[in-house]
């Protein structure tokens, strides 16, 4: 049976103390080589590999394109629909010179404007802008219409309304490959009515105004309608003089 091994002595530590004749080495042992009051079990800094110390590391790039796509649109909506950040304006509205348009300055000129707005959301995309048509999307131009400038709106608000199929000559020129999309249950009656005499009143076209019980008097009598006017139906619609 082995003997159990001797614990051996700890080592000393050597430590200098300055003497007349030059330095002189003298040894500590290593417990009394810890600053006073630590424990022998915590390892001193130098042990452990020194200090800590702070570091940089760079921002990855992808965070910052998607910071900077972010701001960018962030910009880009608060103009859109912020109204050039003028505490006046609001939604639908985009600018206060659209409310500016509203203000009283005769009632066509009123109703014009609504009908602006509807125009630009629901017809332009088809009949264009300016009211030119399109001969790409067979849609005939409104501007210098006959269908258009008539007095009676009665035949233009069932187009508008139920919707148009079958050929129809405008200004002397066939149109009739496409269909019109009933707008009827999307719209309103004064949306109706604001867009049409918006239509019959602009790009040189003069022609008075479309009132809201025309509209409803023409939803009325065409409530049993199913599908899409044509020519032949619009004929059968007696016009006032």
């Amino acid at each position: 049976m082995k003997k159990p091994k001797k614990n051996k002595p700890q080592q000393a530590t050597k430590a200098e103390t300055p003497t007349s004749g030059g330095p002189k080495t003298e040894f500590i042992p290593a417990a009394q080589a810890r600053p006073r009051g630590l424990q022998a079990s915590v390892p001193l800094a130098h042990d452990v590999g020194g200090e800590p110390t702070a570091g940089r590391a760079p921002v990855p790039v992808l965070i910052i394109t998607l910071l900077v796509a972010l701001v960018f649109w962030g910009d880009l909506y608060i103009v859109d629909h912020g109204g050039e950040l003028d505490a006046r304006v609001y939604q639908p509205y985009s600018s206060f010179k659209q409310i500016e348009d509203f203000q009283p300055k005769g009632e066509e000129e009123i109703l014009k404007a609504k009908g602006l707005l509807v125009y630009n959301n629901i017809c332009s995309g088809c009949h264009q802008p300016d009211g030119s048509g399109s001969a790409a999307q067979f849609a005939p131009p409104l501007a210098g219409s006959e269908w258009v400038l008539v007095k009676d709106p009665a035949r233009i608000i069932r187009i508008v309304l139920h919707g148009l199929s079958g050929p129809i000559k405008v200004k002397d020129k066939d149109y009739g490959q496409g269909a019109m999309v009933a707008w009827g249950p999307v719209l309103s009656d004064e949306q109706v009515a604001h867009v049409l005499t918006y239509i019959r009143n602009s790009w040189g076209n003069k022609a008075p105004v479309v009132a809201v019980d025309q509209v409803k008097k023409a939803r009325t009598e065409t409530k049993d309608q199913s599908g899409y006017m044509t020519v032949e139906d619009l004929n059968k619609v007696s016009l006032k003089d």
